[in-house]
This record gives C-alpha cells, sequence and structure tokens, in this order.
C-alpha cells in the first residue's frame, strides 16, 4: 500500500534521458523515482507538472517508486500491463476469428479462393457470424472484405448496423435494395461542405497494420452518396443528379471524384452514367480448382500486331488481350491493343478499333516529346476466360488481380476516369491486364476503357 494519497499532484525536478531516471517531486514535498514506462501520456522533461498516479515498492529496496505517472490524473494502468492487455485482446480476438472460419471450414488464413468454394449456406453462415462478432467485439475485416466484395448481398439484411462511413463497411451497399438506397437521399444535403481540413474526399490511406489500403468516404453525407452511387441503380444516378445540381461547382468536382469510387461519371450534359458492364469474362486463375467453372472462351495475350504501329512513337502495337473467336454481343471489345513504349512511359494509348476488330489510328499522349524507345512486351501468352464477378477487390487490394474483359475495372490506386477523345463523353471499362513479368510498370495492372460510339479503346497503367 503506498504511503501517498494517490493520485498526487507532483513535478518533475530530475530527468535523465540517457538512463531513462527521473525524480518526481510531490505537492506535500515526498520525492519518488520513476522511470519512462511510467509515463503513460507524455515525454518526460524537467520542470514538468504531472500527476503521481500510483506506486510500486522499488527494486532496490528505496521505498516506492512510481508505477503510473501522467498528465490527466486518470487512474490507468502502467505502459507494461496496457501492452499486455492489448496483445491479450488481440489473441482473444484472433482466437474469435479462428473459430468462426472453422465453422465453415476454413483455415485460419484462407485465400480469396477458399471463400469463392464455399457453399450458399456457408457463406450466409460467416456473414451472420461475422455480423455477431461486431456486435459484441470487433469487425473481422480481412473476412469481412473477402465476403464482402465476393457477395455483398449477404450484407443488405445488416445495412443499419454497417457504417457508411468507413470502409470495406460501405462496401455492403453495393447492389443495394432500390428502396434502401434511395432511403438516403434524406441524407444528401446542398450545404454539404467537402471534408475540408482533412484528406480528399475518397482518398486512399495507408494502413499497414491491416496489410491494406482503405478508403474512407470521410463525412455523412458523402458516406450517403458513395453508397447511393454503389447500389447500381438508374434510379440512384437520377437522385444524385439532383443533389449535385444544387452544389457549388467545387462541390461538385469533390462529389463526382467521389462518386469514381462507384464507378461513376458524368457526361457533358450533367446526366450521370455507370462506368462498367453487368457481365465480364475472367482470367482462370492458375491455381483454380478442377471443379471450377468451364471456360466460356480462350485468349491471347501480349499477341504484336501485324502492320499496326502508334503514330506518337513508330512502335508497333501489341493487344494486351485478344480472343481467339468473335464475341459479337458482348459490350466490350475482344481486343485490347496499345503501345507498350508509351505506356512505359506513364502514356495514355488511344486506339481505333473498327466494330469487325480491325485497328486504325493509334495515338498517344505522353509528358515528353516523341520517343523511338523500344520495349519488349512479354512473350505471348494464353488465356482461358470464364464469367468472373463485376467487382473484383478494392483499391491497392493485395489479393490478385485478375486478367479481364468487361466488368468494373479493380484499380490499383485510385480510379482513373477518361473521357473519349473524340466525342468528350466518359468511357466505359473495357478490360485489364496484370504485367507479370514488370513489363512496363512494377508489377501493375494495364488498364483499357472504350467509347463504343467512336470506336476508341484507351489504355494506361498503374503500379
Amino acid at each position: 500500500m503506498s504511503s501517498y494519497r494517490l493520485p498526487v499532484r507532483a513535478l518533475v525536478v530530475t530527468w535523465n534521458a540517457v538512463d531513462g531516471i527521473g525524480t518526481l517531486r510531490t505537492e506535500d514535498g515526498g520525492e519518488v523515482r520513476f522511470g519512462a514506462s511510467a509515463c503513460t501520456d507524455f515525454e518526460p522533461e524537467t520542470g514538468l507538472d504531472v500527476w503521481l498516479v500510483e506506486t510500486k515498492p522499488d527494486p532496490l529496496g528505496r521505498g516506492e517508486r512510481a508505477k503510473v505517472v501522467n498528465r490527466s490524473g486518470r487512474v490507468e494502468q502502467d505502459k507494461l500491463s496496457q501492452f499486455e492487455q492489448e496483445a491479450a485482446e488481440e489473441e482473444a480476438r484472433f482466437e474469435r476469428e479462428a473459430a468462426l472460419l472453422d465453422t465453415v471450414g476454413l483455415s485460419e488464413e484462407p485465400e480469396s479462393t477458399d471463400y469463392e468454394a464455399l457453399t450458399a449456406k456457408e457463406r450466409s453462415r460467416l456473414a451472420r457470424g461475422l455480423m455477431e462478432l461486431k456486435r459484441t467485439s470487433h469487425l473481422a475485416e480481412e473476412p469481412f472484405t473477402h465476403l464482402v466484395e465476393l457477395e455483398p448481398a449477404l450484407f443488405h439484411p445488416y445495412l443499419d448496423e454497417l457504417s457508411r462511413e468507413e470502409e470495406p463497411e460501405c462496401l455492403a451497399w453495393v447492389d443495394a435494395p432500390l428502396h434502401r438506397a434511395l432511403a438516403l437521399t434524406q441524407e444528401l444535403r446542398t450545404d454539404w461542405t467537402p471534408n475540408r481540413g482533412g484528406p480528399p474526399v475518397g482518398s486512399v490511406m495507408s494502413h499497414q497494420d491491416a496489410g491494406r489500403q482503405e478508403r474512407a468516404p470521410g463525412d455523412p453525407v458523402a458516406a450517403a452518396a458513395l453508397a447511393l452511387g454503389r447500389s447500381g441503380h438508374p434510379e440512384a444516378l437520377r437522385a444524385l443528379e439532383q443533389w449535385m445540381a444544387g452544389l457549388g461547382e467545387e462541390e461538385q468536382r469533390e462529389a463526382l471524384h467521389l462518386l469514381f469510387l462507384a464507378d461513376v461519371g458524368r457526361r457533358p450534359s450533367g446526366e450521370l452514367v455507370y462506368l462498367y458492364s453487368r457481365t465480364c469474362l475472367e482470367g482462370v486463375a492458375s491455381e483454380a480448382s478442377e471443379d471450377g467453372p468451364a471456360p466460356v472462351a480462350k485468349g491471347l495475350l501480349w499477341f504484336p500486331t501485324v502492320g499496326a504501329a502508334c503514330l506518337t512513337c513508330g512502335s508497333g502495337l501489341v493487344d494486351a488481350l485478344r480472343l481467339d473467336e468473335d464475341t459479337t454481343g458482348h459490350p466490350w471489345p475482344t481486343r485490347l491493343p496499345t503501345c507498350l513504349a508509351c505506356i512505359f512511359q506513364g502514356g495514355v494509348v488511344h486506339v481505333e478499333v473498327s466494330r469487325d476488330g480491325t485497328l486504325g489510328r493509334a495515338v498517344s499522349q505522353v509528358s515528353e516529346s516523341p520517343h523511338s524507345h523500344k520495349i519488349r512486351p512479354p512473350p505471348t501468352g494464353t488465356v482461358e476466360l470464364v464469367p468472373g464477378r463485376i467487382r473484383r477487390s478494392v483499391p491497392r487490394s493485395e489479393r490478385e488481380q485478375h486478367h479481364r474483359l468487361g466488368g468494373a475495372l479493380s484499380w490499383i490506386q485510385s480510379p482513373d476516369v477518361f473521357d473519349c477523345p473524340n466525342c468528350g463523353e466518359p468511357m466505359r471499362a473495357a478490360g485489364q491486364v496484370r504485367d507479370e513479368d514488370a513489363c512496363f510498370s512494377d508489377i501493375g495492372m494495364l488498364y483499357a476503357v472504350a467509347c463504343g460510339p467512336c470506336s476508341i479503346v484507351t489504355t494506361f497503367s498503374q503500379s
């Protein structure tokens, strides 16, 4: 038991930063030694007014020694006890997550393909378990992100329990029921001030401790607008148009930047449109199981074209992805031509592709003057394609990025939105191809968007 009436005000009368040892003088004249580990909310320095909160026997037999010192006078644990408690809580969280995954036959560190292999009943059971975890202790974000990307409808019954202002929880609004989405219009305010003083609306923020990148809408109004856009309904876009019409010019730009995260763009007329298609083909992963879906198409990767060259640099074009057979009727091109020399310089490549697949004019926009830099393309390869998910991952996800045609693009960085160089209309997602050999990026992605009426395919990269 301490001889002091704690907590008591004290003054740092000595402090040796090299040894990490100092002396406190209490307001009633007592002196107590303390170490840096006892200071919970400040860095010690001589002359600082503090509170002596708790003492313990001095291990050297010199009476008492400070165990907890802080600036608030609040009774709390010392740093070592805090670390031990946090470690115990983290271990308990891990055990709860592992036990939940075990109920559906998943290991402690499942891959994304393991979630895809679950039955509909197992996914539903896992979703219920994740929500129960959230109610009682925490949200298991890694399993939640895998599952909400795979099948957001699993979390539609729990929309009221999830935060729209946080990722990955806001992803649950993807393809949400129309009546739930339209109810968000009540939260849209035309006196909205977009997240000033903080990160830009829709910015990508690093959380290394979580091992991935996360986004946050920024405020309740932005969160409602993003969720409304993610719902995928034309009626939602009309509601967002009315809201944006009442905003100032700068606020409209911020709102549009935010909606890019929902794959929404704006036409010159002011009409909002979705920039993705409801169908897509996706490359079969090398580790895919034999009982997976049968390929519905085959294609070539990095196939050199014949007689087609970039007018900017003179380099020959290559098809980053090209289907073996015609797939007329699908809402995306059957070939993604590009100039790797210009892509290597961070350029944007525009290629005319006629309806029969013939290549026409190819022009690049690069930051430097026209060049003759030669890039050796990756070896030509083959790819089998199966029907894929519209959305594969959140920006900067460390999950496998698939070769694909159609759907929505899986951004490595923040979304890039392009207007057609010919008509000025927003271009729609056409496909993406991984740069597995670091040919033009640091293991990044080649993206393609297209303008159907103008028959233009535009390619660019992120890494």
